[in-house]
């Protein structure tokens, strides 16, 4: 069975390494690290590898599964000078918690 901890040191191993001329070292990590909000989020493209990184490690059946609720969809360029228009939606938080109850229960469990 998988445990909180099995998805901590994936996320760690994967994802929060010190890598790079610009990441020094990992930032904290509990099983309640929202990738999507809060002081360390992930953009769109690396949450689309997290996800699958995270459904073929863990052989999670991710249908069902919202992308856009966790990642909506940015604005284009135009809404920077007129932000009147934009409609962004705020992204909805993606923990490690619910990672960790979806691989036990071998399926996306949320949305």
């Amino acid at each position: 069975m998988v445990t909180d901890n099995d998805i901590i040191l994936w996320y760690n191993s994967n994802y929060n390494e010190p890598r790079g001329l610009f990441k020094k070292r990992s930032w904290p990590v509990t099983i309640d690290t929202s990738l999507t909000t809060g002081d360390y989020v992930w953009v769109w493209e690396t949450g689309e590898e997290i996800i699958d990184n995270y459904a073929k490690t863990f052989s999670v059946d991710m249908t069902g599964f919202n992308f856009v609720r966790y990642w909506p969809e940015e604005s284009s360029i135009i809404f920077i000078f007129c932000p009147c228009w934009a409609d962004d939606d705020d992204p909805e938080p993606l923990t490690l918690k619910m990672l960790a109850e979806s691989a036990r229960a071998g399926k996306w469990i949320y949305d």
